[in-house]
């Protein structure tokens, strides 16, 4: 593949559960729009969820955007929200040690975030997260 065209959309997002599921729906239809390879696109809604569901059930927001952004051979998902502050950047990764029958549910998402994008920036901006992951758009090509 030559590489991606620079293109970005974005979308604003109340801060609800429900929204989640927009969120999501509309970045695949977005991922499938810019032409992304599958695999990025799986990484792409797995950390989408798991920010956007984090920021709505425990960081409180009431608003969220969603903007995802193409470059050569990268794709830059920058999530803001307007919950309180959390950095997933700086967060402990908990791993699942021993059967999964009995592992505590809840404190997963930074390593899975860490897993599936190749780089993670957060700050706090005038009363805003602002999360940027970034994927490899040739992920599975």
């Amino acid at each position: 593949m030559s590489g991606l065209q620079p293109q970005t959309r974005s979308r604003d997002f109340p801060g609800t559960v429900a929204a989640a599921s927009d969120a999501e729906a509309w970045l695949v239809k977005e991922s499938r729009a810019l032409g992304l390879a599958a695999d990025a696109e799986f990484a792409i809604n797995l950390c989408l969820e798991e920010v956007f569901l984090n920021a709505v059930q425990h960081g409180r927001a009431n608003r969220a955007s969603v903007s995802i952004r193409t470059e050569r051979d990268v794709v830059r998902v920058e999530f803001v929200d307007d919950g309180v502050p959390y950095d997933p950047t700086v967060a402990p990764v908990c791993r699942i040690e021993g059967p999964t029958l009995d592992f505590q549910n809840g404190g997963y998402g930074a390593g899975l975030l860490k897993q599936f994008s190749r780089r993670m920036s957060y700050r706090r901006d005038d009363g805003h997260n602002r999360l940027v992951l970034e994927f490899d758009a040739n992920v599975g090509r």
